[in-house]
């Protein structure tokens, strides 16, 4: 996307952040739910089996999987394409066992019921791990979802933690849960004797990001992905200086039950390779997402 012009780069800002607050604000659900357009797809599998393959697939020789294709930097559609770092990290999975790949996209809200029925092998869809999801499913979890600390790119206010926000103007979404987490720091910042932050509370995502690239907040708390894909979609215009950890992880969900458990061991055992020859890393990297988030750095 080329931003030569002010005007261009105001308009891509609220076309990239309107998708994003409209994913993002799906907490009870996830944040990527809708149709797309395509019902599937297949990939040939790029690599020899070096994970024995599960027997009970629903395809032999094909790992089919579900995916809400509309959360980037995870999952979604891209020059008519599926797209984004689950899709790639499920290619790479798949071929870790000598698999091909099928891709049934669907509705958020029947993924569970798909895996449940029998459908499809697996949701890859970026599925926040809850209680109320792990009484339904099993999952293996691959990832951290928080918040990140990003500024124009520069960085001229030296902003580098959450320590360093104290004394700034920080623009959040109103209601969402990063005015939460400002506010909680100000408690903090207060008990320490510290300068509180100036939090500038806007109605939309699109109003904080705009606010921090007309330099009216020195920063925007964002989500990790939305800060993702907006190092995506506006290249060159901002930077995430610190991504904080949350306890909310993210995963692949595998129908419940033992008698799934050779293609689940199968799939950690894929994931567990694919992180020790970096592409993990390589795909974090690609698609901005923070070493942070990680959940084998740890």
């Amino acid at each position: 996307m080329k931003k030569n012009k002010r005007a261009l780069i105001g308009m891509a800002t609220a076309a990239a952040i309107l998708l994003l607050s409209a994913c993002g604000s799906n907490n009870n659900n996830n944040a990527g739910s809708g149709a797309v357009a395509s019902p599937s797809a297949s990939a040939p599998a790029s690599q020899a089996a070096a994970v024995a393959p599960p027997a009970n697939l629903v395809t032999s020789g094909v790992l089919t999987y579900g995916t809400a294709a509309t959360f980037p930097p995870y999952e979604y559609m891209k020059d008519e394409k599926y797209t984004g770092f689950d899709i790639e990290l499920g290619e790479a999975i798949a071929a870790q066992m000598g698999l091909q790949v099928k891709i049934e996209a669907m509705n958020f809200e029947g993924l569970i019921p798909a895996l449940q029925g029998k459908r499809i092998d697996i949701i890859n869809s970026a599925m926040y791990i809850k209680p109320e999801r792990e009484e339904q499913v099993d999952f293996v979890p691959y990832m951290h979802i928080g918040r990140s600390i990003v500024v124009k790119a520069g960085n001229a206010k030296n902003i580098h933690s959450i320590d360093d926000l104290s004394g700034k103007t920080v623009a959040v979404t109103r209601g969402a849960v990063e005015e939460i987490y400002a506010n909680e720091q100000n408690e903090l910042f207060k008990s320490q004797n510290k300068d509180l932050i100036k939090i500038l509370a806007l109605p939309t995502a699109n109003d904080a990001v705009l606010a921090t690239q007309q330099g009216r907040a020195d920063a925007v708390l964002h989500s990790t992905p939305g800060a993702a894909y907006l190092l995506e979609e506006m290249p060159g215009e901002f930077e995430i200086v610190n991504s904080i950890n949350s306890d909310t992880q993210i995963g692949i969900a595998i129908q419940k039950g033992d008698v799934n458990a050779e293609l689940k061991a199968a799939i950690e055992e894929a994931l567990n390779n694919l992180v020790a020859d970096g592409t993990y890393d390589k795909l974090m990297e690609k698609y901005n997402l923070p070493a942070e988030m990680s959940l084998f750095n740890e």
